[in-house]
């Protein structure tokens, strides 16, 4: 009798399975792209004032972006022929040569009334692919009571490339983005840009960077915000008078709004390591004095620390420096490291 052939367990295997048709993926749903609102150069303002037309209005919590006007520097001719082209795209010969700092406009604040605090969070600092320095001969830093001082003009165009700026065949500095002016409307008169006071404006610090959170008490409707003056580095003092590293650029912020402080006079910057108060006044010293003593009151206030207690406090662990010396008032940062907060 022949013996019928058994299927393979492979077989019986196909048979019992189950064809199954997978679904689809869904189908992907396009990337909204979300349109940041953006402060621009069209209309560029030389003091800190509320009688400027708004140029943008914005919402607390909201990111926008700012872009600035390198101010206008050396002129044209006198500038290296290998750089000229690159220099000339991002300012121009007919900038004012009596007025700097330029502002983007004015930004107003939904929501913001005289008596709160605007916090401005710089997000992130982009700068152009070129920057200036100039010495002019006098400064405050570097007076020449009877002409131009013995160190005589200088200047410097650098070109930026891969974070750096590119001094000389020998030496690179890494770029270190700052925001010369940022400030509101002062509470009673226009402020041009070179000065700096309690509603902010050219205080040239430069914690005033990525990351960074300054505080400024408003004093008009709308706070009135004004933002110009990039660097690309700075070294303290800002002897040249010129910068800094003068560049432009774009950087992305957003502003929140809450009550100012019944101590507060001064704005204050934080960032993750430091609290920081300013202030800006000549002679230097009384800038300092002033900054420690908005320095005691933030103490007190928040810290649970006597005035006596927190001056000795200081005394062991503050940091101050005059941030620059050239504009028509001197600026001081008084800062304390928070770990010793506790």
């Amino acid at each position: 009798m022949s013996r019928a052939k058994l299927p393979s367990i492979e077989s019986l295997l196909n048979q019992c399975k189950v064809k199954t048709k997978l679904p689809s993926p869904p189908a992907k749903k396009p990337e909204r792209k979300i349109s940041m609102l953006k402060a621009t150069t069209d209309t560029l303002y030389y003091e800190h004032s509320a009688a400027n037309p708004v140029t943008l209005t914005v919402k607390p919590g909201e990111w926008f972006e700012v872009e600035t006007q390198m101010n206008r520097g050396p002129d044209a001719a006198v500038v290296p022929d290998d750089i000229r082209d690159l220099y000339n795209q991002y300012r121009s010969d007919s900038q004012p040569t009596d007025r700097g700092n330029a502002a983007s406009g004015c930004i107003y604040v939904e929501g913001a009334m005289p008596g709160d605090l605007l916090t401005v969070e710089i997000g992130e600092i982009n700068v152009h692919p070129v920057g200036w320095t100039r010495y002019g001969g006098s400064t405050g830093a570097m007076p020449g009571y009877l002409g131009p001082s013995n160190i005589g003009t200088q200047f410097r165009i650098c070109r930026i490339e891969n974070e750096e700026i590119i001094w000389n065949e020998k030496l690179n500095f890494p770029v270190e983005p700052m925001l010369g002016v940022v400030g509101v409307a002062p509470e009673r008169e226009a402020r041009h840009n070179g000065w700096a006071g309690e509603w902010g404006g050219n205080f040239d610090i430069q914690e005033v960077t990525n990351g960074a959170r300054l505080s400024i008490p408003i004093h008009h409707e709308g706070a009135l915000l004004h933002v110009g003056d990039m660097h690309a580095r700075q070294g303290d003092g800002e002897i040249c008078g010129g910068g800094g590293i003068e560049t432009g650029g774009n950087v992305t912020m957003r502003v929140l709004l809450s009550e100012t402080p019944a101590e507060m006079t001064w704005p204050r910057i934080e960032n993750d390591e430091y609290i920081m108060t300013t202030a800006c006044e000549k002679p230097a010293e009384d800038a300092f004095r002033i900054a420690l003593t908005e320095m005691i009151l933030w103490l007190e206030a928040s810290y649970g620390m006597s005035q006596g207690e927190a001056y000795i406090f200081l005394s062991q662990c503050l940091e101050a420096r005059v941030t620059q010396f050239v504009n028509p008032s001197y600026s001081y940062v008084a800062k304390v490291k928070k770990k010793y907060l506790v």
